[in-house]
């Protein structure tokens, strides 16, 4: 069965005024959602599988997940996040 994740994030549009924060939607596929993710309060993106679902939906590496699914998660656990994306 299929499951969608909404992921909110920050990233570094490579622009001098900073971040951005892009909400999508990550459909699960046969091989996960397609992303690693590390570290505790902030929780950030640490690989993308090419052609991934996290990829397609223009995840990228260093993003800062910042909500999964509308619940914002700036403060919360590794551990926490992963349940909450899983």
């Amino acid at each position: 069965m299929e499951q969608d994740r909404i992921l909110s994030y920050l990233t570094d549009p490579d622009l001098p005024n900073g971040l951005e924060q892009i909400n999508v939607v990550v459909s699960r596929d046969r091989y996960g959602y397609g992303l690693t993710v590390s570290g505790d309060n902030p929780v950030y993106v640490l690989s993308v599988r090419e052609d991934g679902a996290a990829h397609r939906a223009g995840v990228r590496v260093n993003d800062q997940i910042i909500k999964v699914n509308g619940t914002r998660v700036t403060h919360c656990t590794h551990v926490d996040v992963v349940n909450l994306i899983k």
